[in-house]
């Protein structure tokens, strides 16, 4: 379809609202990306829509293996409209690893040792990555982030994180390959990419990756100040807590870091290593089922060294972690989203995996709202364990 010509009608002189409208109404991010190619005033148009947030997992078997296709969710943009299965343009016979500016980070279960294919699920395209020879082969793959866009970026760069025993890998597109980064810490750690630099975060232990090995910065202090108003909502919520896994996310300017803990006390480091724990949720499990979630802001004090800065206040903001490159979105990003809230996927690994939408602001009074995926298997024993993260498309 041409814009304009001799004997045609001015389709790009239609209003704007209009082809917004028409826009939102396409039934797939196919015919979304033709829309926007058909001319500049078409695109300009689509751009004023909002994208949804996606749920994306998939499951595997105790051997490892895909047990499935990959699930796709959308958000709902309707208040307490949870999670909208849907079926994205995903290649068949890969596992969702990750997530990370626009592409969903895939592999095949079978092959060993693990290469990643990236996949923009949207425009098709897909960049495939050689194997990480140096992964053992029981490694898991939990998260991938990439420096910058594949489709515009001159020269990109990607970290992806091993687990259980965390060991990071570094791609460079110019060279083609991936070195190892000598990293190890019992648990769940989190990646960014910030103002040219890759840096590695678990608990509030903070490394920038330099190219061998990621050099730990100095840590001046921890809560030298709050960002609150004083009450008991702003005291250390995560004191005698175990550290879950930690995040490390680009909000508004700022580089986060947001450790997710266990609701249970530990009355000693060994008793967090033991599980000995005291239940202080009132459910008398001591099973640490609940989750805390506590964010400070990095900032950096000179001499190379960092303090963490308490937040208790996200504004108006909501962060979103996972097995993705964690990020922040604002309602004029995505007007559904609930603004001073932590988009939390938990229970990785258990065949009824959950997102817990946890206030920051009332914590203490356990406020958060619960969405439980169903691709049509939950409940059964044989469904496989779910691996899911955020995925934000790039149109």
């Amino acid at each position: 379809m041409a814009c304009g010509g001799r004997g045609s009608m001015e389709w790009s002189s239609l209003p704007a609202d209009l082809l917004l409208a028409v826009f939102a109404l396409l039934p797939s991010d196919a015919d979304r990306v033709r829309f926007r190619a058909v001319c500049s005033g078409w695109a300009a148009a689509a751009a004023a829509w909002r994208p949804r947030p996606w749920l994306v997992g998939s499951r595997t078997d105790r051997s490892g293996r895909g047990a499935g296709g990959v699930s796709c969710f959308w958000l709902s943009p309707r208040p307490g409209g949870g999670l909208v299965p849907f079926a994205a343009a995903v290649p068949a016979g890969l596992e969702f690893l990750s997530s990370s500016h626009g592409y969903l980070a895939l592999a095949d279960p079978r092959a060993s040792p693990k290469a990643i294919v990236l996949v923009n699920p949207v425009t098709g395209r897909c960049v495939p990555l050689p194997p990480i020879g140096f992964f053992k082969r029981w490694l898991d793959v939990t998260t991938v982030v990439l420096s910058g866009n594949p489709d515009t970026a001159a020269g990109w760069a990607a970290v992806a994180v091993g687990f259980p025993t965390t060991c990071l890998a570094y791609y460079s597109s110019v060279t083609g390959a991936w070195t190892p980064l000598a990293f190890s810490v019992p648990g769940y750690a989190g990646v960014e990419y910030y103002k040219g630099r890759f840096y590695v975060a678990f608990g509030s232990q903070i490394c920038v990756c330099e190219q061998y090995a990621p050099a730990v910065i100095p840590l001046e202090n921890v809560d030298a100040d709050v960002e609150g108003d004083g009450s008991d909502d702003d005291k250390v919520l995560g004191r005698g807590r175990r550290v879950l896994e930690t995040h490390l996310v680009e909000c508004d300017g700022e580089l986060l870091l947001v450790s997710v803990r266990d609701d249970v006390e530990y009355s000693s480091e060994d008793d967090m290593g033991l599980g000995l724990a005291v239940d202080i949720g009132g459910s008398g499990r001591g099973d640490g089922d609940a989750r805390v979630v506590e964010v400070h802001r990095v900032e950096w004090v000179g001499d190379g060294a960092v303090r963490l800065v308490r937040v208790v206040d996200l504004g108006w903001h909501a962060l979103f972690l996972g097995r993705n490159h964690a990020f922040a979105l604002s309602p004029a990003e995505f007007p559904a989203c609930r603004v001073n809230c932590v988009y939390l996927v938990d229970r990785q690994g258990h065949p009824d995996g959950l997102v817990r939408v946890v206030d920051m602001e009332s914590q203490w009074a356990r406020r958060e709202e619960t969405m439980y995926p169903d691709d049509g298997r939950r409940g059964s024993p044989s469904a496989g364990w779910a691996r899911r993260g955020w995925f934000f498309p790039n149109y």
